[in-house]
Parts: C-alpha cells; sequence; structure tokens
C-alpha cells in the first residue's frame, strides 16, 4: 500500500496517515537529523537525501557534500506502533549477526528517547548490492537458482535459533538478549499508513496480551484476545467506521472471535508440530515477516549481500517458523504469492537445499506439519469485521470439530 503524502519542508519531514478522522501528524527535524548524523560520523560535510519511505519509516541516504556515498543510512521511525519497537528491530538484527550467517545492517548509532530530532531513529550499514525484487524478472536462472539456494541455508540458520518463550527480541541486562513483549499487529496504531483510531490506543490497556508466551497457545491467542479487548473499548467507533453501523455484524464477529480464541487452545494447541522430540521449553524460535524479494540484496551474480527491513520479525512457535517464502510457492495456493511467478524447478531446488542444510529434517517436518496451522496465524491480524463474514466462521467452526477427533494435526484447507 503507497504511504500518504507527506507534509515536507526545508527544516521538518511529517508522518501523514489516512484516516476517516482527523488524526495529528507527527512531524520530525531534518535539520536536527541531519546534525546527529554529522556528529556522529565526524562530519561537517555530509548531507540527507530521502531513499525511501514506507508505512513505519523514512530512510535517508547519508552523502558527502559533493554527492559521495558513504554507505551508511539513517531510519526514522513512525510513531505508529509500541514504543519498544525500534529497540526491538535493533536487538534482533544484532542477535541474528552474532549467531548465524545472514548478514543484516550494522546498527552504528540509535535513540529511541526524548530526543531533539523529534522521533526514533538509527544510523546503520547501507547494504550493498540491489533489491532482488528490482531485477527478478529478468535474472537468468542459474541467478535464481544462487539466490533461492542461499535464502534455504539462511532460513535454516534462523530456524536453529532456539529459545523458551516467544514475543520479541531486546537487549537485556549483562548484555544478554532477551524475549519481551510482542511487536505485532494489533498492536500497531495504524497499518501501512491506515490509521484505525483517530487517537493512539493506550499501550498499557495490551500489554496483558503482548506477552513474553510461554506455549503456543498463549501466543495465537493472544491476537485474538487483543482484538477483542480493542473491540469492547471502542465499540461505537468500529460501528460507525468499519461496519457501517451494522450491530449485527459486530455481534456476529465478537461470537466468531471468542471461538477462534477457543480454536487457539487446541489447534495446534500446545503439541509440538515440528517434532515430537523437541523439547517443549525449546519450541520457538525466529520468524522473519516474510523473505521478501524486495528485502533480500543481492549482488550481480545473484549471492546475498544482506537482509534488511526486519519489522514484523519475532519469535513464534518452529511450526510457524518454517515456510517457504511467498515468492517461490505456488501462486494458486494460499500461502503463495505472485511476486516471484511460479518456477516448480525453484521449489524444487529450495526444498533440495533445505535437506542439505538441516540434516535432522526437522525444518522439514515443522513445514509440513504446520503449513495449516500457519493459515490460522495468517488470519490473526484480521479485525473483528473480517471475523463476523460467514466463510471465516465456517472455517473456525470446522477446525473446531477437527481438533476434537485429531489433535496436533492441521485440518487440509477449505477454499474460502
Amino acid at each position: 500500500m503507497d504511504s500518504p503524502p507527506e507534509e515536507t519542508d526545508d527544516s521538518h519531514s511529517t508522518f501523514s496517515y489516512d484516516s476517516e478522522e482527523d488524526a495529528t501528524p507527527a512531524s520530525f527535524s531534518t535539520t536536527e537529523l541531519e546534525k546527529v548524523v554529522r556528529e556522529h560520523l565526524h562530519s561537517d560535510t555530509c548531507k540527507l537525501v530521502k531513499l525511501a519511505q514506507g508505512g513505519y519509516h523514512k530512510v535517508y541516504e547519508v552523502l558527502t557534500t559533493d554527492s559521495k556515498p558513504l554507505n551508511v543510512v539513517v531510519r526514522v521511525a513512525a510513531p505508529a506502533f509500541p514504543k519498544d519497537k525500534v529497540e526491538s528491530e535493533i536487538a534482533t538484527m544484532q542477535y541474528i549477526a552474532e549467531h548465524t550467517i545472514v548478514h543484516t545492517p550494522r546498527v552504528h548509532h540509535w535513540n529511541t528517547d526524548h530526543n531533539s530530532v523529534g522521533q526514533e531513529y538509527m544510523i546503520m550499514e547501507k547494504i550493498q548490492g540491489v533489491p532482488a525484487s528490482e531485477v527478478w524478472d529478468s535474472l537468468e536462472l542459474e541467478k535464481k537458482q544462487v539466490i533461492v539456494s542461499e535464502v534455504a541455508h539462511h532460513m535454516t540458520q534462523l530456524f536453529q535459533l532456539r529459545f523458551s518463550s516467544g514475543g520479541s527480541l531486546y537487549h537485556g541486562p549483562e548484555g544478554k538478549t532477551v524475549v519481551g513483549p510482542i511487536v505485532a499487529t494489533p498492536f500497531y496504531q495504524a497499518l501501512d499508513g491506515v490509521m484505525r483510531f483517530p487517537e493512539p490506543i493506550d499501550p498499557g490497556a495490551l500489554a496483558e496480551y503482548r506477552g513474553p508466551f510461554d506455549t503456543a497457545s498463549s501466543y495465537v491467542g493472544s491476537f485474538l484476545k487483543a482484538e477483542l479487548h480493542i473491540v469492547e473499548r471502542h465499540r461505537e467507533h468500529i460501528l460507525q467506521h468499519e461496519l457501517n453501523g451494522d450491530k449485527e455484524r459486530l455481534a456476529r464477529g465478537i461470537e466468531v472471535l471468542k471461538k477462534a480464541v477457543e480454536l487457539s487452545l487446541v489447534y495446534p494447541g500446545d503439541l509440538c508440530v515440528s517434532d515430537p522430540l523437541t523439547s517443549p521449553g525449546q519450541a520457538f524460535s525466529v520468524r522473519m515477516d516474510d523473505f521478501r524479494l524486495s528485502n533480500i540484496m543481492i549482488d550481480d551474480e545473484g549471492h546475498i549481500q544482506g537482509l534488511i527491513d526486519f519489522e514484523g520479525a519475532t519469535v513464534a512457535p518452529l511450526w510457524d517458523c518454517a515456510y517457504m517464502p511467498l515468492w517461490l510457492q505456488d501462486p494458486s495456493e494460499w500461502d503463495g504469492s505472485h511476486e516471484g511467478g511460479s518456477d516448480e524447478s525453484l521449489r524444487n531446488l529450495f526444498w533440495e537445499k533445505v535437506k542439505e542444510n538441516d540434516p535432522t529434517g526437522e525444518w522439514i517436518r515443522a513445514c509440513e506439519r504446520g503449513r495449516w496451522f500457519r493459515n490460522f496465524t495468517s488470519m490473526l491480524s484480521y479485525n473483528v469485521g473480517v471475523w463476523a463474514e460467514p466463510n471465516i466462521e465456517k472455517w473456525v467452526d470446522e477446525r473446531l470439530e477437527w481438533a476434537k477427533v485429531n489433535p496436533g494435526v492441521g485440518r487440509p484447507l477449505d477454499p474460502f
């Protein structure tokens, strides 16, 4: 989704949101941001040039005054998410870099407190290369094979990171990395630049639903319980702005959400879907929101130079972490996308390389046994109006019945 137009002058830049009601835009000082960068780089001759803008941040490249790149970028975060999002993203990148072969941007400096810039920011390495999405359609098959092989290696490396609880990663005491409250929807104030409510949701009110989570059931159920909490406290706004005043639809959505909470206790429940031999205490790993081609930086030969954009990376149940990237999946499947096209030979190569990199076979088992449960987690960001759809209620009811006689087994997907 495209971000709404920004309001910018020579000294300030503004995050604006799409909303049916007036929402106060958040601005920051580009003058102060440039000053901070110059101080950190010990240079009076650098300047900022806007590189990109997403729903949650703006990115500036740092150049010399004669426009030579310094291989440094600055990301400024929009205040549309929990306060700890930037801190978690940095901790995640640093933990992955320290414990795997995955190259993540090195973070040189950051500030998540009240500061002269006016928003949270980080100064970090600019990964070299080009996004794979920019050249994918014109790449020779051999170079696509290089990318797919290395993505398989990256994913199995991440899968080998194990944690005793789910949530998001943070810097803890004594230099340790710890699992803390999850940073994900529905805890954002705005999703891809679209604000749901004119005023921020009180983060304290949703704190109990953000974990960390000791079980897969509590992980899955938290998203649903948070939406029920939001509906209870913003009923009239949701009724007017999301449901066109349809009280019956609101009631049905609430009823289905409650049944989905019940489903989270048994589908898959707290069985270790990946492997019965895995200790329940180590049943969580790092889950990337998606290995999008746009977040994979490659060189001229297709080799991965690094991954960018770790927003949405969480610590999730193992079965939710082992998946074939959407751009490799058959686009006709529910977990496929049209981004990378459809090439069965590349999918076969991906499986082959995963097996080479994970001789235990645990990744494959987690992927295959968890596929239908991942369909459930893909629905967790739905708002109450979507849960009110008859086909969604049918989906939930069928799996409640299925789980009674097939515990720990995913029910094959019926098209909506």
